[in-house]
């Protein structure tokens, strides 16, 4: 065999093991992403379950008030964060003889609704503000009232460039109404821009470093 069908040879099996190469990170990256998004619907589906044994729990009149301020507050959510033709519905219904809750959300397309549960209703960027107002509404109504920080991890992750400015001065809306500090890890600007202090975490040589950028 020649040099040159060597080198061809060489080039062609360079280019096979980097394209394999290539199709193997891909399919690591999309594992570990579908993994990250199973651990974030499984994070959902137990928020929603709380909220239900919330209002399964608590009697016919607090059970009713409850519904009230968790449906309100995260519609006020919705509605600040994507418009007025979004709200989020609370129906509470007896099964087995035991209250049952179930969950909307509610759009207006000109003069017609579509109620959808939260999964199937415009994308993940609905679930997140859903996620985001129910923890909020769960510290509010907690009895006894639970003290602290609220700690968020990527908050508002699916929702569109568009809408995450909105999402950054709800929180901090939220935060001003009911007195409590907001802390978060995130990598989105818009949220980073409505902080009152920012800090930046950085990996060196298997070393946390942490730097202020921003704030008092």
């Amino acid at each position: 065999m020649q040099i040159e069908e060597l080198q061809s040879a060489l080039k062609k099996f360079e280019n096979y093991y980097h394209k394999r190469r290539w199709e193997e990170e891909k399919l690591q990256e999309e594992r570990e992403s579908a993994i990250r998004r199973r651990r974030e619907l499984v994070a959902e589906v137990d928020l929603l379950q709380q909220t239900r044994l919330l209002l399964q729990e608590a009697s016919d009149f607090a059970r009713e008030q409850a519904r009230a301020q968790i449906e309100h507050m995260v519609t006020n959510a919705l509605q600040f964060t994507f418009g007025e033709d979004i709200s989020f519905r609370v129906e509470v219904q007896e099964r087995r003889g035991q209250p049952d809750a179930e969950f909307y959300v509610v759009s207006k397309y000109g003069g017609a609704e579509v109620k959808n549960r939260p999964q199937d209703a415009r994308g993940g960027g609905v679930v997140d503000v859903i996620s985001l107002a129910l923890r909020v509404a769960l510290l509010q109504t907690s009895r006894p009232p639970l003290a602290g920080p609220l700690l968020l991890d990527e908050p508002a992750k699916h929702v569109s460039e568009e809408f995450a400015p909105n999402v950054a001065r709800f929180l901090k809306s939220l935060s001003d109404m009911f007195g409590r500090q907001v802390v978060m890890v995130t990598h989105n600007q818009h949220l980073t821009e409505a902080a009152d202090a920012v800090y930046v975490v950085e990996m060196r040589e298997g070393k946390s470093l942490v730097k202020k950028i921003s704030g008092a």
